[in-house]
């Protein structure tokens, strides 16, 4: 009975006092409000007073960036869209929403769940997509801001832009590969098994990566995509130091090598020991 009592007086002192309290008409709240209606109007000087010069933003990929970085983010933004606009937060907590916890260590942050609407200026779609942020303050400046939601609509858009300037970094490989004779479907596809395996484990910026047979003959279409040509030229020096390049070498006949996308000079040197055939990009995209 004792331990029973003593089990409802804590529960009762924990009931009364909360780790943090939530408000969603304090000054804090207020000022993220406002700090969306700046974006929306593409002013930048509210941002760069209600944020800290200590500032470090985190988004949901893990990506960190100063002040310095998270502003010129900001302003990228502002050059791949037009009619940026923002659902109303009115604390009914029936929709959109902003609203600020003081924890009684004293930390405080500031939620916000919303829409993001705007057009893309490059690839001319109108966009939307739900968000959620939390700023972490010191005093009345923003501490940290960190990002949970896709990122892929602000990276299609500039990957439109990188295309329209043609500035794209991607690059794509075409190789034409020749099964050479006396090697057997099952070699070959233990092989491609193996290999596949070791690539998506050990090079996470290769993407895609397939290999094509043709039903008529024995020619493989190898298909592989990189960010850059500094990732692109990582994954020849690795396969050639790495476990499978005498294998493949074995298996295959390099017939044509085409690069597709705009290389740099560094990985155009190493890709000219392969005859590599260079089709930079002049139209269209290719991501």
């Amino acid at each position: 009975m004792k331990k029973l009592l003593i089990l409802i007086v804590l529960v009762g002192v924990s009931c009364q006092t909360p780790y943090g309290s939530v408000s969603t008409t304090d000054q804090k709240s207020q000022m993220i409000k406002e700090l969306f209606k700046n974006v929306s109007e593409e002013n930048i000087d509210y941002l760069k007073e209600l944020f800290s010069e200590e500032m470090e933003f985190v988004d949901a990929k893990g990506n960190e960036l100063n002040k310095e970085g998270f502003i010129a983010g900001v302003e990228n933004i502002f050059d791949l869209f037009e009619d940026i606009q923002f659902e109303e937060a009115d604390a009914d907590a029936e929709g959109s929403e902003i609203e600020t916890t003081v924890y009684s260590n004293g930390i405080v942050w500031t939620n916000i769940w919303n829409t993001f609407s705007a057009t893309g200026k490059y690839t001319g779609q109108k966009v939307r997509f739900p968000f959620h942020i939390s700023y972490q303050w010191k005093g009345n400046k923003i501490l940290k801001e960190v990002q949970f939601f896709d990122l892929s609509t602000f990276e299609n858009e500039m990957h439109a832009k990188q295309s329209a300037l043609r500035t794209a970094e991607d690059l794509v490989f075409n190789l034409e590969l020749q099964i050479r004779k006396g090697v057997s479907k099952a070699t070959l596809d233990s092989f491609l098994d193996r290999i596949g395996k070791y690539i998506r484990k050990n090079e996470p910026m290769t993407s895609p990566y397939g290999y094509f047979k043709s039903e008529k003959s024995r020619l493989v279409t190898l298909i592989e995509r990189y960010p850059s040509s500094a990732a692109a030229l990582q994954h020849v020096v690795d396969f050639e130091n790495g476990p499978f390049f005498d294998e493949f070498n074995s298996i295959f006949e390099f017939k044509r090598v085409e690069i597709i996308g705009n290389p740099s000079a560094e990985f155009r040197k190493k890709a000219d020991g392969y005859g590599a055939d260079y089709r930079p990009l002049v139209g269209g995209w290719i991501k």
